[in-house]
């Protein structure tokens, strides 16, 4: 039976995180105006939003007499599994780490507290392979090293909090000195504005409690193998073996393998807790790779393929797909070596990833970024041995990744940036292959594609050298500002002139929903004359914001 004390614990945890959540609520727009690019997308300030509100949920759902590590893990489970965006999930993984501390500490008090930012901000950086400055992370890091100076001085959890949200804005200030491509949009960074807003508005609550901020303010610290899209494991290689596996076995040293296999190869991957660790590498010595593990473990799934082997001829193309002989029929009870999930928006192209064989489909995009709990309802329903996931959006990634940890199934992510290049991707699939040869063949996809995209700014701003007033229609190649206009016209022959400079072949277009996309549209068949030599490829697919959505090859 939980104490008094815990009790009261359930109960601030639910005042705090109902604060922070109305704080943010309450000023979210004003994040997502920070946002750098004016583009409309999953945006900062809603992301954070509602990966709080899972944790505002979760512990609602609560019986009163739950203990305080219960609550700390309830918190922890519902970041992980609401998170949304990279925001969110950066935030999602701080939230885990700091509960691991504050489920743990025995008194909640000031040097409890300054323990649990400390840890938060080494776990953090520790996680992140390449952190950049300028970002959450900064401002994290400089609250934890002001709460370490507080708690010397002071035994009252509120006077550290204090002093750590203060110099919460003060880091966030400091950004733009830090980080070059905001200062050039002459904004700071959402995520750490953000984060202080949260705390800030759990600050303004705290009245008559005693068990000071820390339920929530806990929520700072980050998930051992969190990886950046640079770092998912399958990008092009020097070294001549891909070797995968899971190593189980008691008191894992994760860092200690990392340290030993990086000597070995590249495309490190390391993920995984002190008893289940899963491993991937480039190497041209698998013999050691698997020598290593065995020492320490049992290992299963292990995988070796040679990434030298002529790459299999693309049989189809968009236009002939839905015949392709190689595709595994969606309603087959075979569901083959490999199936895809893909994150789709507009019913056109959920029609064109189907075709294509792909018969797991999450709805979202840009301006709504699915949660790691929808990604995981769609990789539960897979029943084949390998599961590809196609986030299709830079902000969808990291919440992609994290589901690699939440299932005993092979995950593999492909860092697909947009829809155009996740339908190219999806082109080299073949569900009778396994996991690796497909994720080879289709970042070899995605290494062939330039992509663009047509939409309208969301703001004022000037970026990638461009002014940009809200309203505009603006072009974008390599997600790169390249154009803006109030006609349509120029913004679709500047990106499509980009796109087809270096002699491409093929001009692939999904057209999306609503009246910018006719004017857009009738801008690009314009182009078709000055483009003789270039097959252009139009599908309606529907999707929301974006008029017209470009790969060229």
């Amino acid at each position: 039976m939980a104490s008094s004390t815990e009790t009261a614990f359930v109960s601030q945890a639910r005042i705090l995180l109902g604060a922070g959540f109305a704080a943010l609520e309450e000023r979210k727009q004003e994040i997502n105006d920070l946002n750098v690019y004016p583009v409309p997308d999953g945006d900062t300030g809603t992301n954070l939003s509602l990966t709080l509100r899972g944790m505002v949920e979760a512990v609602t759902k609560l019986p009163p007499d739950v203990g305080r590590k219960e609550v700390c893990d309830a918190i922890s489970q519902a970041a992980l599994m609401g998170a949304r965006g990279n925001s969110g999930v950066i935030l999602s993984q701080m939230v885990r780490g700091a509960m691991d501390v504050l489920g743990e500490v025995e008194k909640f008090d000031a040097d409890g507290l300054a323990r649990s930012l400390r840890h938060a901000t080494e776990t953090a950086y520790r996680a992140v392979r390449r952190p950049v400055e300028g970002t959450m992370l900064t401002v994290l890091r400089d609250m934890a090293a002001v709460a370490g100076t507080a708690a010397a001085g002071s035994h009252d959890p509120l006077v550290l909090f204090e002093a750590a949200v203060k110099e919460g804005w003060r880091s966030v200030e400091r950004t733009p000195s830090l980080l070059k491509v905001l200062a050039d949009a002459g904004v700071v960074d959402a995520g750490g504005y953000g984060l202080v807003v949260v705390l800030e508005g759990m600050i303004e609550k705290e009245e008559q409690t005693e068990i000071p901020i820390v339920t929530r303010m806990a929520g700072l610290a980050a998930l051992d193998g969190f990886l950046t899209e640079e770092e998912s494991g399958e990008e092009l290689s020097a070294f001549g073996y891909c070797t995968s596996f899971l190593l189980t076995g008691e008191d894992l040293d994760r860092q200690w393998l990392e340290d030993e296999l990086s000597l070995l190869g590249d495309s490190l991957l390391v993920v995984g807790d002190g008893s289940r660790i899963k491993i991937h590498v480039h190497t041209d010595e698998p013999g050691k790779v698997i020598g290593i593990g065995t020492a320490l473990g049992v290992l299963s799934g292990i995988e070796i393929d040679n990434m030298d082997e002529q790459t299999q001829a693309r049989s189809a193309r968009l236009g002939g797909a839905g015949s392709a002989v190689s595709r595994v029929d969606a309603g087959s009870d075979d569901p083959g070596l490999t199936q895809v999930v893909a994150v789709v928006a507009g019913e056109g192209n959920k029609r064109l990833f189907r075709n294509l064989g792909v018969d797991l489909i999450v709805d979202g995009g840009q301006s709504m970024n699915p949660s790691t709990e929808d990604l995981m309802r769609a990789i539960d329903e897979a029943r084949a041995p390998s599961i590809i996931v196609l986030p299709n959006n830079g902000n969808i990634i990291m919440t992609a990744e994290q589901t690699m940890r939440l299932t005993e199934k092979e995950v593999l992510v492909l860092p697909s940036r947009s829809l155009q290049a996740g339908l190219s991707a999806v082109v080299a699939y073949d569900g009778r292959s396994d996991g690796s040869a497909n994720a080879r063949d289709m970042r070899a996809a995605l290494e062939t594609v330039i992509t663009g995209e047509v939409t309208r700014a969301v703001r004022d701003s000037q970026v990638d050298g461009v002014e940009v007033r809200a309203g505009d229609f603006i072009g974008l190649v390599e997600e790169k500002i390249v154009v803006a206009s109030a006609d349509v016209t120029p913004v679709v022959e500047s990106v499509v002139a980009r796109l087809l400079e270096n002699g491409q072949e093929m001009l692939t277009v999904l057209v999306g929903e609503g009246e910018d996309a006719v004017g857009a549209l009738e801008a690009l068949e314009s182009l078709r004359g000055a483009h003789d030599g270039v097959e252009i490829d139009v599908h309606d697919g529907g999707q929301p914001f974006y008029p017209l959505l470009l790969a060229a090859e």
